[in-house]
């Protein structure tokens, strides 16, 4: 059979139509549920739980694929996937039990910890590092140049971007997500924070544990915030 939650209230009123073959939810639904019961104080939380046991991720072998390029100064931990059409730049780092997916990019004496899963087509600059357990959707770029311009007269002149990007552990960055390194010290992401697709975080910009951002939020250098919000014509500067 199948398995269903009830963590939001307004769904209350189906729960005596569930085909289900159990429901997680709270006690005091309990006695409306015409299934299986699984009493949580959180049934969402528990939810996630049980998705994670009966759908985890795919196992993958282990190695580097023909098609990938791998320079010889690069470390790859044994454990580790390279897939088709990724390139490793010289220094890069990549430990144990990661899976860089196919078709991307680690930059020079760019470090990767354990167990992350780069999905597809993700490019991390060079010397960008990230922790433990990361998560990466295809398509994002960490790492590139930070939006710096300084005026010459009627000309802009580039300002080099000396910085790079530290993201901490057990952090999930959506898809087409970019975040830019710093100026001078590098962009910070700590540990456990989880953001969306289609997210800029700008240079210099430094995200606290756990923090969540929702799908096209700009976080821009300290100086100011902008977001773009889903039912505003305007967006909101701060």
């Amino acid at each position: 059979g199948e398995i269903s939650f009830l963590a939001n209230p307004a769904y209350r009123e189906f729960l005596a139509e569930t085909r289900a073959a159990a429901v997680i939810l709270a006690e005091k639904d309990a006695d409306r549920c015409p299934v299986s019961a699984l009493i949580s104080d959180n049934p969402y939380l528990a939810y996630a739980r049980v998705a994670a046991v009966l759908h985890p991720q795919p196992p993958f072998q282990a190695g580097i694929s023909e098609r990938a390029t791998v320079d010889s100064s690069a470390s790859v931990a044994p454990s580790a996937w390279i897939g088709a059409g990724s390139v490793i730049e010289s220094g890069a780092v990549i430990g144990e039990d990661s899976f860089v997916g196919p078709g991307c990019t680690i930059g020079s004496n760019a470090v990767i910890g354990a167990g992350c899963r780069l999905v597809a087509r993700v490019t991390l600059c060079g010397d960008v590092t990230i922790g433990d357990r990361v998560l990466v959707h295809p398509g994002a770029v960490i790492g590139a140049d930070g939006f710096g311009i300084a005026r010459d007269g009627d000309r802009w002149v580039k300002v080099p971007q000396l910085g790079s990007v530290s993201i901490g552990n057990d952090v999930e960055i959506g898809a087409n997500t970019t975040i830019d390194r710093g100026a001078i010290e590098n962009t910070v992401l700590e540990s456990g924070v989880k953001l969306d697709n289609q997210i800029q975080i700008a240079h210099n910009v430094q995200i606290g544990r756990n923090v969540q951002l929702i799908a096209q939020v700009w976080r821009a250098s300290p100086t100011a915030i902008v977001c773009l919000l889903s039912k505003r014509e305007q967006p909101c500067v701060l």
